[in-house]
This record gives C-alpha cells, sequence and structure tokens, in this order.
C-alpha cells in the first residue's frame, strides 16, 4: 500500500507539472503574440504622419495551446479611395489650368492695366485726334508714332507669352509622359508581389501601400479609375476606357514639338499607340495636369493667339493706304505693316503669328529716318497714295478718316471666340476680358476642386489612417496585458520549482 501511495504521488505531481507546462506554453505564445502586435502598433505610431501608409490591424489567431498566430490585416476602403483618386486628377488639372492662364495674364497686367492692347489702343485714337487738332504739330505726329509703337510691343508681348506657354506645356506633357511610365513600373512591381501570394500579411501590407502610393502619382498626371481582379491584382483604364494597366503596363508614348509654329498643334499622346489626346482620339483624356497641359498648349493658348492675331490684322487693315488713281490700285499698308507687306493680309483670312509679324512702318517712324507727317499726308506708298497732294500743313482729313476707322465695326474671325463684328478698341477689351473670365473661371474651379480634394483625403485618413491617440491606448492594453502574462510565467516557474523539489 505504501508502494502505490508513492507512485500514486508522482503521478500527480507529473500530472500537475504537465498542467503547467501547457499554462506556460500557453503564456509563452502570448507573450510572443504581444510582441508582435506591439511591433504592429509601433509601426503604426511611426508612420502616424505618412500619407502613404494604411494602418495596421493585428488580430490573434488562437490555437490548440493559446495563440498559433497574430494575422496582420490592413485598413482599406477601396470606395473612398476612388474618389480621392479622380479629385486628385480634377484638382492637378485644375490648377495647370490656373497657372498657365495665369502666366498669360502677366503679359499686360490686370484688366485695368495701361499696358493692355485695350489701353493702348484708346490712348492711339486719342493721339491720333490731338495730331488732328494739330495737324503742323511735329510732336504729335511723332506721339502718334510713339503710340503706335507702344501698341505693337503689346501684340509682340501678347504673341511671346503665347508662344512661351505653350513651349512650357509640350515640355511639361514631355515630363508628365515619362512619370506615367515610371509610375506605371513602380506599380508593376508592388502589384505583381501582391498576385505572387509569397508574401507575409506584413510584406503584403507594405505592397499595398507602395501600390496605392502609386495610383495616388498616377492620378496626379492622368485621370485613372481602377478594376479589382480575382488574383488580388489591378487593372488600371483612364476614366474614358483606355487601358493603362493590365497584368502588365501600357507605354505611354509623346514626342516632344519643340518650337511650336503659331497656330500649329502639337503632337498628341498615345497609350499603347492609341491616341488619347488631339482630334483624333476617340478616348479623350478628362482630367488631370496631362489632359489640361494639351488643353493650354492646343486650345486656350492658341484661342488667344488668333485673337491678338485679329487685332493685329485690324490696325494693318485700318491704317491702310488707298491709291488715289482712277481706277484705283490695291490699298497697301501704311502707319502698320508686315513681313508679307505691303500688300495688306488676305482678306476674310486668319494669318496665324500676324501678332508677332506687326511692326511700325519705317518710312514713317522717326528712329528709323522716317517721315511721321506720312501718317497726315499719305504717300508711304508713293506719290499715288498721298492724299494731302498740295502739302498743306492744316490738313485734316486723312487723320479724322483714321480717327472714324478706329470707332467704326469691322468684321472678325469667328475661329477667335469673341464676337465677330467690334470696333478695335472693343475687340481688344473683349481679348482681355475673355482672358480674366477664364482664369476667374479656372480659380474657382481649383478652389473648389482642392476643398473636395481636402474631404477626400480627410474621410480616406479616418478610414485607413492612424490615431495617434488609439494607438497610445492600445500600447497601453498591450503593456498591461505583457505584465499579466509575465508574472503568470514567473508564478508558474515557482511552482515548477517546488514540483521538482517535491521529487528529490
Amino acid at each position: 500500500m505504501v508502494v502505490a501511495a508513492v507512485r500514486r504521488g508522482r503521478l500527480e505531481r507529473k500530472g500537475k507539472a504537465m498542467s503547467l507546462g501547457a499554462v506556460l506554453n500557453s503564456a509563452r505564445s502570448s507573450l510572443t503574440a504581444l510582441s508582435e502586435r506591439t511591433r504592429v502598433t509601433s509601426e503604426n505610431i511611426a508612420n502616424v504622419d505618412n500619407p502613404d501608409y494604411s494602418r495596421r490591424i493585428a488580430e490573434n489567431v488562437p490555437g490548440s495551446h493559446g495563440v498559433r498566430r497574430v494575422a496582420i490585416q490592413r485598413a482599406e476602403d477601396r470606395e473612398i479611395l476612388a474618389q480621392m483618386l479622380d479629385y486628385t486628377s480634377r484638382h492637378a488639372g485644375n490648377k495647370v489650368l490656373a497657372d498657365g492662364l495665369d502666366q498669360l495674364q502677366r503679359a499686360f497686367g490686370g484688366p485695368d492695366s495701361e499696358t493692355s492692347p485695350a489701353a493702348l489702343l484708346a490712348r492711339l485714337r486719342q493721339d491720333l485726334q490731338a495730331f488732328a487738332a494739330m495737324p503742323d504739330s511735329g510732336a504729335a505726329a511723332r506721339q502718334v508714332v510713339v503710340s503706335a509703337r507702344a501698341v505693337v510691343d503689346s501684340l509682340h508681348r501678347g504673341a511671346q507669352a503665347v508662344q512661351d506657354l505653350r513651349t512650357m506645356a509640350d515640355a511639361e506633357i514631355a515630363r508628365s509622359v515619362t512619370r506615367i511610365n515610371e509610375t506605371l513600373a513602380r506599380f508593376h512591381e508592388a502589384n505583381a508581389a501582391i498576385v505572387s501570394g509569397r508574401l507575409s500579411d506584413a510584406e503584403r501590407a507594405r505592397q499595398k501601400d507602395a501600390r496605392d502610393a502609386a495610383l495616388a502619382d498616377l492620378a496626379e498626371e492622368i485621370d485613372i479609375r481602377t478594376i479589382a481582379r480575382p488574383d488580388g491584382g489591378l487593372a488600371i483604364y483612364t476614366a474614358s476606357g483606355a487601358v493603362l494597366y493590365e497584368k502588365q503596363p501600357r507605354v505611354v508614348t509623346f514626342v516632344p514639338s519643340g518650337m511650336l509654329a503659331p497656330g500649329v498643334t502639337g503632337q498628341p499622346v498615345h497609350v499603347d499607340g492609341v491616341p488619347v489626346t488631339g482630334d483624333a482620339a476617340a478616348m479623350t483624356l478628362r482630367a488631370g495636369r496631362l489632359s489640361s497641359l494639351v488643353q493650354l498648349r492646343d486650345r486656350i493658348a492658341l484661342d488667344w493667339q488668333t485673337q491678338l492675331d485679329e487685332v493685329a490684322r485690324g490696325l494693318i487693315e485700318t491704317f491702310a493706304e488707298h491709291d488715289q488713281g482712277s481706277p484705283p490700285g490695291p490699298d497697301l499698308a501704311g502707319l502698320f505693316t508686315w513681313s508679307g507687306g505691303p500688300a495688306l493680309p488676305p482678306a476674310g483670312a486668319h494669318v496665324s503669328g500676324l501678332a508677332t509679324d506687326i511692326r511700325v512702318n519705317p518710312l514713317v517712324d522717326p528712329e528709323a529716318g522716317g517721315n511721321p507727317f506720312l501718317v497726315r499726308d499719305g504717300g508711304i506708298n508713293g506719290i499715288g497714295y498721298m492724299e494731302n497732294t498740295g502739302g498743306f500743313a492744316g490738313y485734316t482729313q486723312r487723320l479724322l478718316t483714321l480717327d472714324a476707322a478706329m470707332g467704326a465695326p469691322r468684321a472678325f474671325d469667328p475661329a477667335a471666340g469673341l464676337e465677330t463684328s467690334a470696333d478695335l478698341v472693343s475687340y481688344a477689351a473683349s481679348s482681355q476680358a475673355w482672358l480674366e473670365q477664364a482664369r476667374g473661371h479656372a480659380a474657382q474651379n481649383k478652389e473648389y476642386s482642392a476643398a473636395l480634394l481636402s474631404r477626400a483625403s480627410a474621410a480616406l485618413s479616418r478610414a485607413t489612417g492612424v490615431d495617434l491617440d488609439a494607438e497610445l491606448a492600445t500600447m497601453m492594453r498591450l503593456e498591461r496585458t505583457w505584465q499579466a502574462s509575465a508574472r503568470l510565467i514567473q508564478a508558474v516557474d515557482t511552482m515548477l520549482a517546488s514540483l521538482l523539489d517535491a521529487a528529490r
């Protein structure tokens, strides 16, 4: 009986030792899980200000002896992300348009600027009227030429601003295309790693962060939408349907135009060989920097160039000289001329680049050795075009005729986007108003899209971002749980030591 009792005692101690071992294993697995969850929480805290980081969520996966492993999930909201990508494209495009129109506006200043063509044309007319009041004044004659030169300089500045903007836009289109291709390559690297299925939870979360960051960068350049695939990958299309990524990135191509001739549109952008900009595009881009850069280069800048060209054409025609013979010969350029002079620009046809080409006729410019009284008398194109054949110092008929012509309605090209009939000063003022209105709309659109983007970003941050207070509270709970597990291990250790002592 004594032997049986001893055996029973040994078995009881052995059972207790096995139970304590199970408790110890459970506590140890808990500490391992706590270590991993603490690491995840620390990573969240470290990335609280990282806009490309999504919050990690660590959850225990139970096993037969405590925690089998810690599963790491990434906070996601694909609907809010899609909305933010849309607003990102809109705002980036609106900002490009607003900045480009500001660049054009700086050529003349504000709507009330004294250096605008409208203001300078009004001054030219005033000086012409003053010359008519004092037709024998050399100072008045020279002032008309000075004012004419100021108008020409203003048109040159406007045309140069157009050319600078188009050159800048063309170069930026090339850079945008390069960024798109580079970003698609980054996206492919992350997406391929996710699809491979060989990543740990933590690695998969990091690759999804990298993939979403690439999407955000891509959305700034071009409007996109994504489609989820069953293997966890994503496909990318433009909003109009052009394929940007489907298992492999598509190649976006563009040939820079270099120096763009006035009135000539630049080269289109192609996605996988299909044009997505220009008149031949079936799937035209709708938003993003790239779309707005093309719009600046090929529509807005060209429209304003056409308006300036029409002002230049109106000046040359208004101040033309008339043949006094019978039958009369053709009208020829007078105070204002161009490279095609002395013939006038083709009637009823828009001449691209005329705002760059127009100049004051050197035959009337004192700085070039010309005679400013030819404005009063005529005869710039020879004796047959002279009206003051008597050489009278008080002759005013031609000056009055020119003044009336400046105030008379004339026909303008409808392609310029302004009224087709107006006097010169009113037409130039309408052109300035057109630019200011476009600037105002662009500024409003930029502010509105910025507000939408800010709200979408805030919503995404609430859904997937890191809440520092919540993470710190989680860290404190983990520390308390760690302390409890540590005390449990210490208690088990003490009990096992007692059992071992009893077994000796």
